[in-house]
C-alpha cells in the first residue's frame, strides 16, 4: 500500500453525504432538446396552427418548471442533499435543513456521468438529475457505488421485485 499524499482532501466517505451542485449544462441540454421538440410539433404535425401552438406552449410551461427544480435545484420541492446510510436515504428539500426519508423508486437510473433519481418522499415523488461532472468527485463515487448497491422497489406494493440501479446500456 503507497503513502498518503500529504496535499489530498479528506475523503467524503465518512460523512455519506452528497451536496447538490446545480448543472446549467444539463438545463441548457434539457431546454435544447425542448426546443427541438416544439419545432418538430411546429413544421412536421398536420393540425391546426393555433393547435400545434397551444401543444409547444403546454410543453414549454411543464418542462420549464421541471428544470428548474429537478436540475438547477430551485424552489421547495427539489432535492439540495442526499445522505444515506446501510438502507435507506434522507434528503434535503429546498432550503429547510429538516431531513426526511426517502425510498429510491422504480424509474431511477444512469447514463455514465448522469444520474436520473425519484425519491419517494412522505411528501410524494421527487425528481432529481445529477450531472456527475459538476459534483464533488469523491461524494458522488461513493453516491454512485451506494447507487449500485442499492435495491428499488414500486412504493406503495408490498413484497414487489426489486431490481439493482445501474448504468444502462
Amino acid at each position: 500500500m503507497s503513502p498518503k499524499t500529504p496535499a489530498t482532501r479528506r475523503c467524503a466517505a465518512p460523512c455519506r453525504r452528497i451536496d447538490l451542485v446545480a448543472s446549467p449544462r444539463l438545463a441548457a441540454a434539457w431546454l435544447i432538446w425542448l426546443g427541438a421538440g416544439c419545432a418538430v410539433v411546429l413544421f412536421a404535425v398536420a393540425l391546426p396552427l393555433l393547435a400545434r401552438i397551444a401543444i409547444c406552449f403546454a410543453l414549454v410551461a411543464a418542462n420549464v418548471r421541471s428544470v428548474a427544480v429537478c436540475v438547477l435545484l430551485r424552489g421547495r420541492k427539489s432535492v439540495r442533499a442526499i445522505d444515506w446510510e446501510q438502507v435507506e436515504f434522507t434528503v434535503q428539500l429546498g432550503a429547510t435543513p429538516a431531513p426526511v426519508p426517502a425510498l429510491l423508486a422504480s424509474g431511477s437510473f444512469r447514463l455514465g456521468w448522469l444520474i436520473v433519481l425519484r425519491l419517494q418522499t412522505s411528501g410524494g415523488m421527487r425528481s432529481v438529475l445529477i450531472d456527475g461532472a459538476r459534483q464533488e468527485i469523491s461524494a458522488f463515487r461513493l453516491f454512485c457505488r451506494r447507487l449500485k448497491a442499492a435495491k428499488t422497489a414500486v412504493p406503495g406494493v408490498p413484497g414487489s421485485a426489486t431490481v439493482t440501479i445501474g448504468p444502462k446500456v
